[in-house]
């Protein structure tokens, strides 16, 4: 049987040549900055003196992204990407300082321009790579091909789940049943296989069996796999023993968030001023009633708090959120399942504008501020909700509540209740500062697009 391959050389040379452009860019942004600082650093620089580095740090750069897997990148999630990028791009500055230290004519060059550097490259070379996979992942030359072999509902459901995910680069041409194995012959060799097999005794014999015909096998358990839980494989003397974790329950992780978080909240509460003065003026002239709205929300340790957002309904919405609960089925059905109503008859015109862009949502910096919430973390909770979580609180209440996070950037309006707390455990079990930027990142993705709630 015949499978189609992606065009993976084109994808890797596409990356690779936009990631020189982007280093490229970066040297000489950094150069520009540095300048523009000339009365705290001494001297201008020119572009002549730092461009053998420069090139040396483009070619050095492009060869350990492709070590790390990042050309073409498939089967990376975007955190996984993100963190790998990271390491990437200090390992090379790294070296770059090292040269300049070790080599007399580059000793005199300014320590500024690679400090500049290094932090443009952190912060844009994700950026592009994110942008751009989001591109690309479109077309149907994109990605590596993949076979699930698998029964039921199980298999169709990871089928769907790559189907959704363009980004990752698995392309499912087929789907067959575990019997089909032996139809393959040895020396297909095909790219990736998934075996989402029920059939526990026999997993070993069909796993085997696939990797003499398959370059990479994945096997995909059902229920039994801990769910979202962060799962790391360990070798007990030959035998398989799992380890898994909650990184953001971790007590040094708490406190670097939280530091983060109040350097973030004031920077953004400074900087956006102006805008949060021009909202305030339209929802006063939009339709009377108070500028803010007020709820009690549980937080961190099942400890209540005010959650500020601006006003987006008239002004009894919580009485006619109740008549319309007795009035419509369909309504109630809607709001039982996803606890928010798609189109909200009780939101004001202003209101609207608002919640497209999430910017009812900008006056909770002031409760990260105060360390009630963090910038990305599970979505507060009502007292309600509690019970609803069943086993997924005593987790998710042991976290700040987030402005924005991993449920909203990634499901939002259109996974019920319990799908939602499986993302919110997902995301303290998997915590990490990559996937906090990717998150935030993301979220601006969501809000110039206009997909707000």
């Amino acid at each position: 049987m015949k499978m189609g391959y992606g065009k993976s050389w084109v994808v890797s040379s596409i990356f690779i040549i936009s990631d020189t452009a982007i280093l490229y860019g970066i040297f000489r942004l950094a150069v520009i900055i540095r300048n523009m600082l000339t009365p705290l650093f001494g001297l201008n620089i020119l572009w002549q003196t730092v461009e053998p580095l420069a090139q040396l740090g483009i070619l050095f750069g492009i060869v350990v992204f492709m070590i790390e897997g990042l050309y073409p990148g498939y089967g990376l999630t975007a955190v996984k990407e993100l963190q790998r990028m990271s390491k990437s791009v200090t390992l090379v500055f790294f070296f770059l300082a090292g040269v300049s230290y070790l080599n007399k004519p580059f000793q005199e060059l300014s320590r500024a321009f690679l400090l500049f550097s290094w932090f443009l490259a952190l912060v844009i070379l994700p950026l592009g790579h994110f942008v751009l996979r989001n591109i690309i992942s479109r077309f149907s030359w994109y990605g590596a091909p993949v076979v699930i072999f698998g029964e039921g509902e199980w298999a169709r459901q990871i089928e769907k789940s790559l189907r959704r995910v363009r980004r990752l680069g698995w392309r499912v041409q087929a789907v067959f049943p575990v019997q089909e194995i032996e139809r393959f012959p040895k020396k297909h060799l095909g790219q990736i296989a998934i075996l989402a097999s029920s059939f526990q005794n026999q997993t070993e014999n069909y796993a085997r069996s696939l990797s003499l015909r398959f370059q990479k096998v994945v096997l995909m358990q059902q229920k039994d796999n801990f769910g979202s839980l962060w799962i790391e494989p360990r070798d007990l003397d030959g035998q398989l023993g799992l380890e898994f974790h909650y990184h953001l329950l971790d007590r040094s992780s708490v406190w670097v968030k939280r530091a983060i978080d109040f350097l973030g909240a004031f920077i953004l509460l400074l900087s956006l001023s102006p805008l949060l003065g021009l909202l305030t003026l339209l929802i006063i002239i939009d339709s009377p009633g108070p500028i803010f709205f007020r709820q009690e929300r549980t937080g961190r340790n099942f400890k209540h708090f005010e959650v500020l957002k601006f006003r987006t309904m008239v002004v009894n919405a919580e009485q006619k959120l109740q008549q319309l609960l007795k009035e419509s089925p369909e309504i109630c059905s809607e709001f039982e399942q996803y606890h928010k109503l798609e189109k909200d008859p009780r939101v004001t015109r202003v209101g609207t504008l608002l919640r497209r862009f999430y910017l009812d949502e900008l006056p909770q910096l002031w409760n990260v501020l105060k360390g009630d919430m963090s910038l990305v973390g599970p979505r507060p909770v009502l007292d309600y909700e509690i019970n609803k979580m069943e086993a997924y609180a005593p987790i998710i209440l042991r976290v700040k509540p987030g402005m924005t996070g991993w449920w909203q950037v990634t499901g939002r309006h259109q996974i019920d209740f319990l799908q939602r707390v499986r993302l919110e455990e997902y995301y303290i079990s998997n915590w990490s500062l990559w996937m906090d930027f990717y998150i935030l990142m993301k979220t601006v993705w969501v809000v110039l697009g206009g997909k707000g709630a």
